[in-house]
Parts: C-alpha cells; structure tokens; sequence
C-alpha cells in the first residue's frame, strides 16, 4: 500500500500484484527496475553503511514501494528493512539483494580488518603508489593505464592521469612537482605535472622499466629495466649518464645519502651503488627472493621483504644480516615501509597481510589481513598516512 494519500487514485502495478488507494482519477504506475547502491562498499569489522534502494516505473521516476533485502552470509552482515548493513563481525564479502516480485538488485558489500582506517574501491588491478609530503597521492592502474589521485587526507581517488601501458611503479621528485610513472610495455618513463594532472613527456628508455626514483637535488633519475640494468637519467636532458648491470631485473630501491640499493629478485642480492663514484660499492648476498627495502631512520639498517616468506634486517657498516629471518605467516613478503610516526615497519604479503614489525626486537606485534594481493607500502613524511594498493582491486589506507 502507499505510505501517504495524493490527490490522484495510484494504480501501480507490480511484479507481485496490484497495489491501490481509493481516489478518483487513477494513474498506472508499473514498475521496471530496482535501484540499489553503491554498487559496492566497504565497512569495517562491526562497522555499518546505508545501502540507497528505489524503485523505478519504466519511465525510470521513482515509486513509493519499498522491496524485501536478502543477503548471501547471514554470519557476515544483517541489513535492516531501511537497507543497513551491519557486520557481525567476521571478515569477508555478503552479496546483498533488494527484492520486488521478479525484479530485483545486487550489491556487494566487503568487511575489512578494523585494524585499516579505510578501504575504497579501485579498478584496474592497483600495483604502484606514491605520497608526496603535501597531500597527494597517485596509485597505478596496470589493466587501465592510469595512475589515479588522491587528495589528502581525503581518502576518495577523485581524479585519474592517463599514461602509457602497463603503468608499474611510480615516485614523485623532492619538490613533488613532478612524478614519474613506469610505463612498463612502452619502454619509457611517463612525466606527470603534478599541477595539472597530465602526463606531459615521456622519457625512452632501453627495455621495459620497472623501479623508479629519483635522487637527491631532482636532477637524475634512476630506473630499472628487463635488461638487467639500472639506469641513471639526467632529467634536463633524458640522457643516459651511467648504467650499472645488476644479476637480475631490480625490483626495489632505496636511497641512502649517496648511496643507492637495489635488490634483485631472481638474483638473491641487494646491489648497493655509489653515486658519487658511479660505481658498484658491494654486493650483499642476501638470498631467497628480495623484493622491496626500506631504510632506518638514521640509514645504518637496511630492512628487505622477500618474496620467500620473511623480512630480513641488515646492518649497513658490517655487511653482515641481524638476526635470523623474521618468518611472515602468509609468506610471500613484498612491500615494506618504515612509518616515521611510531618508528614501526609495516611489510605487505602477496598472500593478503600487512604486518607491523618492531625494527628494535624485530617482532611482528601485529598482523592486519586484508586479502587479495598486497603491494606497495608507503606513507607520507610524517606518518599521518599510508596506504597499501592490493591487485585486486582496492586500496588500503593505514591507522
């Protein structure tokens, strides 16, 4: 029944029967759809969110009928008569359904760790991210060739850059007028101006590229390739200055003064380059398979994620590894990152966690499980936040 009376006699014709009231002049209403939204949304762990339902006539104007909600996971969420949802607790994702005789409408809904600030949507299989100190954001797209923008501390992606194929990893200069994308398929570096969130120049280079970053003073970029190299990149000119071979395509770096690591994945090592000298200082056979790395505060320790399952802490004036291996229980460590606020590390697992480790007693004091395939870990210069793109299709934003 309508929930109010109108001058004109309702004849609304629904899937499920016939509803009326008792006016005179009667109009014909059918109904042609349900609309339920967003189409997806995130809520934490017993977090709620209020679902939007209508019914639409098939001139698409909306009609006073409310439908019936069902849900897949009865153990995950319930939603109300009104359309919120709620979690009961337990991790995962509910399909919920808005229901009117044989029309109805589908959403999803994800419950996250409570352990992350915020969850959000993002296509495209997110891979690469970078935060510049001033609040800016840009997290790469693979599948769309896209490094899409957050503005900070808002946490919503409300702007998108196109740029070349497969965008991979992507860093900002100091000045953070500038960032520069791996465009991976397109062998060459995408420039972004930051101002007016466009790809303005390309810069070539030999190979498919893959890490980026730029050294100290925005002069020279460094960047790796499938050839096996790392290669340093005058900006003002795009020339080629110097090339150092590595054992295999680096796959993380870390800048240290003048100094330059770059671990290699299929090589087992960490290269640590000389800027100064141009010149390979050592080599540190670190084994398993070394993906990213992060630096201590004050750059004697070097701290490496590694695909084979574990972190490794490594004192820079000896050479020498601290400690055993600090075993991750999903294995397949990839991103790690120092917060500069609590002095904790924070290292991401292809197998869906994201750990915080006490650097000092090297201890993971706790495990936050965020599914799917999570890469990078970064954060802005003063820890206030941080974020974790997964592949499959979200970000992660950090307490």
């Amino acid at each position: 029944m309508l929930s109010r009376r109108v001058s004109l006699r309702i004849v609304v014709i629904t899937a499920a029967g016939l509803a009326c009231n008792n006016s005179t002049q009667p109009v014909i209403l059918v109904p042609g759809a349900v609309s339920l939204a967003p189409s997806d949304t995130s809520i934490p762990q017993f977090g709620n969110a209020a679902l939007r339902v209508s019914v639409l006539d098939t001139a698409g104007h909306a009609i006073p009928l409310r439908p019936e909600f069902t849900w897949s996971d009865s153990t995950l969420v319930s939603v109300s008569a009104e359309g919120v949802v709620r979690s009961l607790g337990p991790r995962g994702t509910a399909t919920i359904t808005a229901s009117l005789g044989v029309l109805s409408a589908h959403v999803a809904v994800l419950v996250f760790d409570s352990s992350l600030a915020y969850r959000t949507s993002l296509g495209g299989r997110p891979y690469g991210a970078a935060i510049w100190s001033a609040g800016v954001a840009y997290v790469t797209q693979l599948d769309l060739a896209l490094a899409s923008r957050v503005n900070l501390p808002s946490k919503s992606f409300d702007a998108s850059v196109s740029v070349g194929n497969v965008p991979t990893e992507i860093t900002f200069n100091t000045a953070g007028t500038r960032a520069y994308v791996t465009n991976q398929f397109d062998a060459a570096v995408g420039v972004v101006d930051v101002a007016t969130n466009t790809e303005i120049d390309l810069i070539p280079v030999m190979g498919d590229p893959f890490e980026v970053i730029v050294a100290p003073g925005d002069s020279i970029l460094y960047v790796s390739t499938n050839v096996d190299s790392v290669y340093g990149i005058r900006l003002a000119t795009k020339a080629t200055v110097v090339a150092f071979g590595v054992p295999n395509v680096a796959n993380g770096f870390a800048l240290r003064d003048t100094l330059l690591y770059a671990s290699t994945r299929l090589g087992g090592t960490v290269v640590e380059f000389n800027l100064r000298t141009r010149t390979v200082s050592r080599t540190l056979a670190v084994g398993g398979e070394p993906q990213k790395l992060a630096l201590s505060s004050n750059g004697t320790q070097l701290y490496i994620a590694s695909e084979s399952g574990y972190v490794q802490f490594w004192d820079l004036t000896t050479g020498a590894q601290i400690g055993s291996n600090l075993v991750l229980p999903l294995g397949r460590g990839y991103g790690i990152a120092l917060n500069p606020a609590n002095g904790m590390l924070y290292a991401s697992s292809l197998s869906g966690g994201v750990y915080v480790i006490d650097p000092t007693s090297r201890t993971i004091v706790r495990q936050i499980l965020v599914g799917g395939i999570a890469r990078r870990v970064v954060f802005n210069t003063s820890g206030s936040v941080g974020l974790v793109p997964n592949e499959s299709g979200w970000v992660d934003f950090l307490k």
